[in-house]
């Protein structure tokens, strides 16, 4: 018997030319973390692949298109019936200035270890409490440490995007 639908979501970590990450602030009439600090991201609708997802749902969000890079990470969000699994990627701004959807009512440029210091999305201070993100903020992009840091189920996720988009694993 299945308790939960599972959902699929997608995030990005995008940062900045000083090593700062972009969080947006939901807004306080949102259904889930009202007012709360996030990744740029959102749910990926049934017909579309998730890096699509990603690469629409930040646009909407931020006006700002971005180019993707690897995944981070991942992790999960029990609402009420459904449950959200979260996929992050690291990527990178490449047009666009930043404004803001009503979706989210502000918007911050930080460094990673500051992210205790905002009052975060339950999914994404789970992601931070469990993945001890502090200490690995030179991972984020850092192409040959990624492989050091990411757990085996981590890496298969890696693995399959790669092939996905024809990368030589």
């Amino acid at each position: 018997m299945i308790n939960h639908i599972y959902g699929l979501a997608v995030r990005v970590l995008l940062k900045n030319s000083n090593g700062k990450i972009l969080i947006l602030k939901r807004s306080t009439d949102s259904k889930t973390n009202p007012g709360k600090w996030e990744l740029p991201g959102g749910k990926v609708n049934p017909d579309e692949s998730f890096d699509h997802a990603l690469i629409r749902e930040v646009y909407e969000e931020s006006n700002l298109k971005i180019e993707l890079n690897h995944v981070v990470g991942a992790c999960e969000q029990n609402l009420h019936i459904i449950r959200a699994v979260h996929i992050i990627m690291s990527g990178k701004i490449v047009e666009g200035k930043l404004s803001l959807s009503p979706e989210h009512e502000g918007y911050a440029w930080v460094f990673i270890e500051t992210l205790p210091d905002y009052e975060l999305a339950d999914w994404l201070e789970d992601y931070v409490n469990q993945r001890n993100i502090f200490n690995k903020k030179s991972n984020i992009e850092d192409n040959e440490n990624i492989e050091n840091t990411l757990t085996p189920w981590i890496k298969s996720i890696k693995n399959t995007v790669d092939k996905m988009s024809g990368k030589k694993i």
